[in-house]
């Protein structure tokens, strides 16, 4: 009886899975939202749960899946019809860095450190933050990315990050403090706490972005 009660509620958890999949629409891995995802871990919760407790039978199992899937209709029908709903629940893409110029407010809003958005550039083929003029954080947390131009493709070294040295990458590039300090001087930038990020390559030199530049962008983008 015990066994054939496990298998009921596995065939009902399948099902609800299914529903949940289907309610959810075709969506890649990449399209997946928080909140989708949520959905799932919860009819997964209700399954472990219910699984090995003699106290829920077959019936209170499907009580609950039966009721997740109707709110998870209820919501996603909602969220479809209104737009505010939808933003407030889902989100909405953030502008990273808007005609060249780093957006420090999106940027904290989403608790990304600079080396994040680097590596998050570098899945999209771009080493260096000079290489690029639009990077948008989608939903799913993903990065959409325009590039200023192709070509002049050099990785690059994180040298300041947000009014630090990095000393370890100074190092590793062969160059010291003084070094980093004069020749943020002659390129007009002689004071480090002015300066929320600084990447240097062999070719192209310093390239450095500033409060003052980061902090005057506020774009949101609808979904």
């Amino acid at each position: 009886m015990m066994f054939l009660q496990i298998a009921s509620k596995l065939v009902v958890g399948l099902i609800g899975l299914l529903l949940v999949t289907r309610l959810l629409g075709k969506k890649t891995l990449s399209e997946i939202t928080p909140f989708d995802l949520i959905y799932t871990l919860v009819l997964g919760g209700i399954l472990e749960e219910s699984l090995y407790d003699d106290k829920i039978n077959v019936l209170h199992f499907l009580f609950a899946v039966a009721l997740w899937e109707i709110m998870i209709y209820l919501l996603e029908t909602v969220v479809q019809k209104k737009d505010k709903v939808n933003n407030f629940i889902k989100g909405i893409p953030s502008v990273l860095i808007y005609e060249g110029e780093l957006n420090l407010s999106e940027i904290k809003s989403n608790h990304i450190e600079m080396e994040q958005l680097r590596s998050m550039l570098r899945s999209q083929n771009c080493f260096s933050l000079r290489m690029v003029k639009y990077a948008v954080l989608e939903i799913g947390g993903s990065v959409s990315v325009m590039k200023e131009s192709e070509g002049n493709e050099e990785f690059s070294y994180l040298l300041v990050d947000e009014k630090v040295i990095e000393m370890n990458t100074l190092q590793s590039i062969g160059k010291d403090k003084k070094w980093l300090t004069e020749s943020l001087k002659e390129k007009g930038y002689p004071n480090l706490e002015d300066i929320v990020y600084a990447e240097w390559s062999p070719k192209q030199g310093l390239y450095v972005k500033t409060y003052q530049q980061s902090e005057k962008k506020q774009i949101k983008l609808e979904n």
